[in-house]
C-alpha cells in the first residue's frame, strides 16, 4: 500500500515537473522591450513556481461522461458543438492546451502524432480528434496555424474535421476541463496557462476512457486505449487480442502484460492442438478400420 501511495505522488510531482516548464520556459525567451512586461523571472529562492503549480494537477474520471450542450468555435469562426463528435461510432481524442502555448502543449500534440503513426491507428478512419483551448482570449489564427502544422505531420489527405482545433468561453473550457479532471491555472506575471501534459480517450458515446501522460506516448499504450475506447469497434482482431494480453496499470499509467490474458491464450493454443491431434488420430483409426474390413 505504502509503495503504491510513493508510486501515486511521484506520478503527480512528475506532472507538476512539466507543468512547472511551460513557466520556466516562458521565462526563457529572448524578450524585446514591449515584451519585458510579460517576462518570468524567477529570483533564487523564489516561491512563485510553487505557488503557480499549488491548483494544477489531474484528477481522473473514469467512466464519468462529458457534459453535454457544450458549444467551441472552431478556426473558421463557426459554431460547433461537442456533441456532434460523439456517437460516430469511434472514440475521441481530446487534448485541452491553449494554441499560443510556447512550448508544452505542442510537444503534447506532436507526441501524439508520433505515437499515432507507430500505433498503426488511422486519424479519421479509427478515430477521431479534438484539440480544445483553455484560454478565452485564443487568436483564432494560431488555432488554424497550429491546425495547419499538426494536419501535415500526420500525412496527407486528412479534412480539418477529423482533428478539430477549438476556441470557446472561460465557462465552455471550464466545463470540459472539470469534466475530466484537468485542472490548470492562469499565471498573471508570465500571461501563460501552467497545466499538465495529458491527452484524454473518449468512448463514442463521450464517457473518459482513458489517460495517456506526458509527451512521449508509446505507441502500443496508444493503439491500446484507442481498441479499449472503441469497445473493439476499430484496430484489428489481433488487437483485440492482444488487449487481452494487457491491463492499464494505474500506477506505472502504463499497458502492462496480463498474466491470466496470456495464459487464456496458451491455455487456448494447448486446447486446438490437442483437438488437432486428436482429429488426426481419429482419421487414421477410420482409415484403418475401412481397410481391415476390406
Amino acid at each position: 500500500m505504502k509503495s503504491r501511495m510513493t508510486a501515486r505522488m511521484t506520478g503527480r510531482m512528475k506532472l507538476k515537473t512539466i507543468a512547472l516548464l511551460i513557466l520556466v520556459g516562458a521565462s526563457a525567451r529572448p524578450a524585446s522591450a514591449a515584451d519585458k512586461s510579460s517576462q518570468v523571472v524567477f529570483p533564487q529562492g523564489s516561491e512563485q513556481p510553487l505557488t503557480a503549480l499549488q491548483d494544477i494537477d489531474v484528477v481522473e474520471h473514469l467512466g464519468d461522461r462529458v457534459p453535454a450542450g457544450l458549444s467551441f468555435t472552431d478556426t473558421t469562426g463557426h459554431a460547433t458543438a461537442f456533441d456532434n463528435f460523439l456517437y460516430q461510432g469511434k472514440p475521441l481524442l481530446v487534448t485541452l492546451g491553449y494554441h499560443r502555448c510556447p512550448m508544452l502543449c505542442s510537444l503534447v500534440l506532436d507526441g501524439l502524432v508520433k505515437s499515432m503513426k507507430g500505433s498503426g491507428m488511422t486519424l479519421g478512419k479509427d478515430f477521431t480528434a479534438v484539440s480544445i483551448s483553455i484560454d478565452p482570449n485564443e487568436d483564432p489564427k494560431a488555432a488554424a496555424e497550429q491546425q495547419r502544422r499538426i494536419l501535415n505531420s500526420v500525412g496527407p489527405g486528412l479534412a480539418p474535421k477529423d482533428w478539430s482545433f477549438l476556441m470557446g468561453s472561460a465557462a465552455a473550457s471550464q466545463a470540459m476541463a472539470r469534466a475530466v479532471g484537468f485542472r490548470f491555472k492562469y499565471d498573471e506575471t508570465s500571461k501563460q496557462f501552467a497545466h499538465s501534459a495529458v491527452a484524454f480517450v473518449l468512448t463514442p458515446e463521450g464517457r473518459v476512457s482513458r489517460y495517456l501522460y506526458g509527451v512521449d506516448f508509446l505507441p502500443r499504450d496508444f493503439k491500446l486505449a484507442m481498441v479499449e475506447a472503441g469497445g473493439g469497434r476499430v484496430g484489428t482482431s489481433f488487437d483485440k487480442v492482444l488487449l487481452s494480453c494487457f491491463r492499464y496499470d494505474p500506477i506505472n499509467r502504463r499497458y502492462a502484460p496480463f498474466v491470466m490474458g496470456f495464459m487464456r491464450i496458451g491455455a487456448g493454443m494447448v486446447f486446438f492442438a490437442l483437438a488437432g491431434l486428436l482429429t488426426v488420430l481419429w482419421r487414421k483409426e477410420i482409415a484403418m478400420r475401412k481397410r481391415r474390413a476390406a
